[in-house]
């Protein structure tokens, strides 16, 4: 069981290097990558060490292991701690942005987003971190029995919270997504221009749509960093469409 989690923390740090990297090249080569993303270049350098540092001592069964995972999980937990506001905006941030693109299937659908954010990095994280830890809180088990069930109660508790809110959120989006709405959305989207981004950046603008018979209200949130557009159907049910505008807000766009 050890050398299957080490060698899967291997593999997941693997993918999100290979991301650092690229857009570490991307910063370095590509002629305003680095304005559009707004990257620091020490920063993306930092993360490749980190998920480097991960490689090995997750390959190697080092010492450092136990802290590591810990550290995979309170990222986690910072992670959803911020999700509705610097959380969704991680996403376009990190170094890390393309395991995301992996699984941003459309948006159509965010399952793929979903079982990231939530199996991924909430599930998978707090039990690979309960599991690694275990010559931490195993002792307290055995010399306080009872403080010992809480305290191991609080990830498994954590994880299953994860998991729930994983199936809750795609119940939900079979319930709440309206293809029409999210057709409208895109229309709405591929409109906004730099003008309006860099006239209305950081507010929420609503209106009125018609296609045809039907009627739609739509909420567009500008933002340099993300632009986002929400339309509401007649039923209630929704759609979604949205995109980093980070070159709107730069001088000469």
């Amino acid at each position: 069981m050890r050398r299957v989690l080490r060698w899967l923390n291997v593999a997941i740090a693997l993918v999100t290097l290979a991301s650092g990297l690229a857009v570490l090249g991307s910063d370095l080569l590509v002629a305003g990558y680095r304005e559009v993303h707004r990257d620091a270049v020490w920063f993306v350098v930092a993360y490749c060490a980190l998920q480097t540092l991960m490689i090995a001592e997750f390959a190697r069964d080092g010492s450092l292991v136990p802290w590591l995972a810990l550290a995979k999980a309170l990222a986690a937990v910072l992670f959803f701690a911020s999700f509705f506001t610097s959380g969704l905006y991680w996403m376009t941030w990190t170094p890390g942005r393309y395991v995301y693109e992996l699984f941003a299937w459309g948006e159509e659908t965010k399952v793929g987003l979903y079982a990231l954010a939530f199996l991924g990095r909430g599930t998978f994280n707090t039990l690979n971190a309960f599991y690694f830890t275990r010559p931490w809180w195993g002792p307290l088990r055995v010399r306080r029995p009872l403080i010992g069930r809480a305290v191991t109660a609080v990830p498994v508790a954590a994880a299953a919270l994860c998991t729930w809110a994983f199936l809750a959120l795609v119940r939900e989006e079979t319930t709440t997504f309206s293809s029409d709405a999210q057709d409208v959305a895109r229309t709405v989207l591929a409109g906004v221009d730099c003008e309006e981004v860099r006239a209305n950046e950081g507010k929420t603008m609503t209106d009125l749509r018609q296609r045809g018979e039907r009627r739609y209200r739509v909420e567009i949130t500008y933002g340099c960093d993300l632009t986002r557009v929400l339309v509401q159907a007649e039923d209630g049910r929704i759609g979604t469409a949205a995109e980093p505008q980070p070159a709107c807000c730069h001088t000469g766009s």
